[in-house]
């Protein structure tokens, strides 16, 4: 038989496709979730990604995250992806001998340096600044509270004036919204988490202040050098990384709309429309994407989460993200258990009607799709068609049987409302396809065996209780199986 142990939620969701949850969810682990009991009610609540924010904790702590979620694995039934953050070259100033007051108007001098000596003088953590700087430009503090103009910038001192003021504290961040900066988007202490992370089994690495499709290259070649072929999330949150984000998206292996910083470089007001244009890059190109930051933010200190928010959260579902993640509201606030199951549920109540409203499957995608080959391959040219013999079916089920889980992946760009079962004997394939959406895994060690595979799976689907009987699905595989052949064959299955 195939090996196979789906949680009950899972078992009860696949029953009925207009009830699946198709969008998945990214929660980040931190002191207010990192326990085991908290994360196993998280895991049957809808965790699908866990995210692990390498801004904060040792490497023994995250360690022991990765333990407790692939023991949880085994106990729940359920592949969890962990998915590694890497901080990137986050620009702060330094220590400050007290909180500063800075009035509209006032006049600092920003130089490299650690600690501030001068209360005239701003220092910053990052040296390369001066040559990067133009008189003119912005500089933003604090989140975007605080505001400033370049009036002169020299070798070794930037001279600004205040724009917005308001109290700068020690170690808040910066940013140069207008600047190509000249750092690399890969620090030591990065190069030093991403060692750790391949090392530990993550399954996928968050690449953060992406500027260039260069610096998603630098990492990719780092983790091949490594004998790893994890994938890499590309950040968005430079407006450089905007105007490059069709190179970005052709290199990356997905996608992040990180609107946090993202909303400090540009003026907030542009932020939707901007998301919508990193989900367009995205989706063009074949790349999951996962929209970020401040979705339930109000439920980090209280229990219901505002209609705004709500609305915040349907709409990344309208927009066909494929994952949405909740940052603070899981990882330090007060309900990291209910802020889950609130997205849980406003996924489910957008996805039950805009799925069961529509006549056919993502026409609008399709079309896109179309646009953007150039060539109509065969493996595309299959997930066409099974998304179209699912829809005219009314098929319980699209199963690819998958050794890369490429084939589940081109099926998901259409948007079937049919759910995708991904079939491969690979765990790390199926932890990796948790991004993806609208596909589901199943580890399989019998993959090769075709004839086994191919009598054995309708009724273990029906065992799963994914189908019943009188129930219809759409398989696709390369066959035969054991010669490791591309997708070629769809196989309609009705079951007995």
């Amino acid at each position: 038989m195939l090996s196979t142990k789906p949680t009950p939620q899972s078992a009860r969701a696949l029953q009925d496709h207009t009830t699946v949850r198709h969008c998945k969810i990214v929660a980040t682990v931190g002191p207010s979730s990192s326990d085991a009991a908290t994360l196993k009610t998280m895991i049957e609540a809808g965790l699908d990604i866990v995210r692990l924010n390498f801004s904060h904790g040792d490497h023994a702590a995250h360690l022991a995250v990765i333990e407790t979620i692939r023991r949880l694995t085994n106990e729940c039934g359920k592949h969890i992806t962990i998915l590694q953050d890497l901080q990137g070259p986050k620009i702060r100033c330094g220590l400050l001998m007290q909180d500063m007051d800075l009035q509209d108007g006032e006049s600092y001098t920003l130089v490299y340096g650690e600690r501030q000596t001068d209360p005239r003088v701003i220092p910053v953590d990052y040296d390369g600044i001066f040559a990067d700087l133009r008189t003119g430009q912005k500089i933003i503090m604090n989140d975007g509270l605080l505001a400033f103009e370049i009036t002169a910038v020299s070798a070794a001192q930037v001279e600004v004036k205040v724009i917005d003021g308001g109290v700068l504290k020690s170690r808040k961040g910066i940013n140069f919204p207008r600047a190509n900066l000249s750092l690399s988007a890969l620090t030591e202490k990065d190069t030093e988490d991403l060692l750790f992370g391949i090392a530990n089994g993550v399954d996928a690495i968050a690449l953060s202040f992406v500027q260039t499709a260069d610096d998603v290259m630098q990492v990719k070649k780092m983790i091949t050098a490594l004998a790893s072929n994890v994938p890499v999330v590309a950040k968005i949150e430079r407006l450089s990384a905007l105007k490059d984000i069709a190179a970005i998206a052709a290199a990356s292996d997905g996608l992040m709309v990180a609107r946090g910083d993202l909303g400090v470089e540009v003026r907030v007001e542009k932020v939707p429309a901007y998301q919508r244009k990193i989900i367009a890059a995205a989706a063009a190109n074949g790349k999951p994407v996962i929209v970020a930051t401040q979705m339930l933010e109000s439920m980090i200190e209280n229990p219901l989460a505002s209609l705004a928010e709500v609305a915040d959260v349907a709409n990344g579902v309208l927009e066909s993200a494929d994952c949405l993640m909740l940052s603070a509201e899981t990882a330090s606030g007060k309900y990291p258990v209910q802020a889950l199951r609130k997205m849980v549920a406003v996924i489910d109540a957008v996805e039950h009607w805009t799925l069961t409203h529509r006549n056919v499957f993502a026409t609008p995608q399709r079309q896109a799709c179309k646009e953007q080959v150039t060539a109509w391959e065969t493996h595309t040219a299959i997930a066409a068609a099974a998304c179209e013999a699912a829809d005219s079916l009314d098929a319980k089920a699209i199963v690819c049987l998958t050794l890369s889980g490429s084939i589940a992946a081109s099926i998901a760009r259409w948007r079937p409302k049919t759910p995708i079962i991904a079939i491969s004997p690979r765990q790390e394939v199926i932890r990796r396809l948790n991004l993806i959406w609208g596909v589901y895994g199943v580890q399989n060690p019998l993959f090769y065996k075709t004839d086994v595979l191919l009598q054995e799976l309708p009724q273990t689907l029906k065992g799963m209780g994914i189908v019943q009987s009188g129930d219809m699905i759409v398989i696709t595989a390369g066959i035969p199986i054991a010669q490791m052949c591309p997708t070629n064959t769809i196989k309609i299955n009705k079951i007995s």
